[in-house]
């Protein structure tokens, strides 16, 4: 046994374990899987201590728990009525392209099976957030799963940068930089403070607040990813009420510590992108395989896409003896409009449902969607391993909210 497979299996068992308790204890169970999943390196580089044959670590937690949410259902427990409608979408849109893919004689390879992963994410999505509901955690725990997980990244990026050496080129030359699920967690956690600061306030101390705050930012900047400083700063300019005079200091002030990081670290895509057209080029290199796509499809196909299984050809994974064969290209957009076309607008709907189920204010709910629509331009985020993390953490953290609020708004009524 390899040593990689060894820890895909300790890590599994592990959450086999959160996952047998949950049945017990599921408040017990949810945070301390949130903090375990948050903690592991989730990033494409340790693809292979975390996955094995496209089935994650985190999947045998997620089916325990579904099981569970079965036998509620069997004991006729009410349904949440968005979910209701969550469900049946659901099932709905995945038959259809589950039929599409048995009529058209798609091979049963690895390429039709991860395809199934943005399903996955949607599915568990569906079901934690049920199950969530009745497993209030408190903000000032949520606090401490936060500060815990940005300290461990600080930690394992130094880690990373000064003792491990990558065979992977492409991970050694951009050793610089690191992002995984807990780097989503940390804008989220950013976003969700900009409009609830003072729900934060009423159960934690300014002085934890602004340490997580300032751990996220720099977890943000460590990630050198520019679509998420843009996104953040989109939202911070244009849809939060603050003074006009702040909230420009502070966005030139961003967009100076991203670029002050990115010089020291000798990031020279960040560098080079300075130059509109060196930005156009790479968006071009990036978008290419799924444009080829796209020039041969017929009308019907930009209906309902080329179906599951469809993968694109990456010339430039050669190099570092990958298979050229991928899935997914840098954008959500283009990806699934290759596979699902125009119905693909269906999903996407589904899946802010799904993220936001738990969002009550109207201006936060705008900010997350035009974060994840920026996102969506150069990362495939349905994808990615991380992903069902965001929909976890958010709705645990909104539930956890919109409880200790109405909790303190009926001891003052009282």
């Amino acid at each position: 046994m390899s040593f990689s497979i060894l820890v895909y299996f300790i890590l599994s068992l592990f959450s086999v374990f959160f996952g047998i308790i949950y049945f017990l204890h599921p408040k017990t169970s949810s945070v301390s899987f949130l903090l375990f999943a948050l903690l592991l390196p989730t990033s494409n580089q340790f693809m292979e201590f975390i996955s094995y044959s496209g089935v994650y670590f985190y999947d045998y937690f997620f089916l325990l728990i579904t099981i569970q949410y079965i036998i509620k259902l069997c004991l006729q427990e009410n349904i949440i009525k968005s979910n209701i409608y969550n469900i049946v979408f659901f099932v709905l849109f995945f038959l259809f392209y589950l039929a599409l893919a048995v009529t058209s004689s798609v091979s049963f390879d690895k390429y039709l099976l991860r395809d199934l992963r943005p399903f996955l994410t949607l599915l568990y999505g569906i079901i934690s957030i049920s199950l969530a509901r009745k497993n209030l955690i408190s903000v000032k725990w949520m606090l401490n799963v936060l500060i815990l997980t940005f300290i461990f990244k600080l930690v394992f990026f130094a880690f990373l940068y000064f003792g491990v050496s990558f065979s992977d080129v492409y991970y050694q030359n951009n050793i610089f930089r690191y992002f995984d699920a807990s780097t989503f967690v940390a804008a989220l956690f950013l976003i969700v403070t900009i409009f609830k600061k003072k729900s934060f306030l009423s159960k934690a101390s300014k002085y934890k607040l602004n340490l997580t705050v300032f751990l996220a930012i720099i977890v943000v900047l460590m990630s050198n990813l520019r679509i998420i400083l843009i996104a953040l700063l989109v939202i911070y300019l244009f849809i939060n009420h603050r003074n006009l005079f702040k909230k420009i200091l502070i966005g030139f002030s961003s967009i100076f510590m991203f670029l002050i990081y990115s010089y020291l670290m000798g990031s020279e895509r960040v560098m080079n992108a300075i130059d509109f057209q060196e930005i156009l080029i790479q968006l071009a290199a990036r978008f290419s395989p799924a444009l080829e796509k796209i020039a041969g499809m017929n009308l019907e196909q930009y209906i309902y896409g080329l179906g599951l299984g469809t993968y694109f050809e990456i010339p430039w994974f050669e190099y570092r003896g990958l298979d050229s064969k991928l899935n997914t290209i840098d954008s959500t957009y283009l990806t699934f409009f290759v596979k699902f076309g125009l119905f693909s607008i269906g999903l996407l709907v589904l899946f802010f449902r799904i993220l936001l189920q738990n969002v009550r204010d109207v201006l936060l709910k705008r900010a997350l969607i035009l974060f994840y629509l920026i996102l969506f331009i150069t990362l495939s985020v349905l994808y990615q391993s991380g992903a069902i993390l965001h929909i976890l953490f958010l709705n645990m953290l909104m539930i956890s909210i919109n409880n200790e609020n109405t909790s303190h708004s009926l001891s003052i009524n009282t």
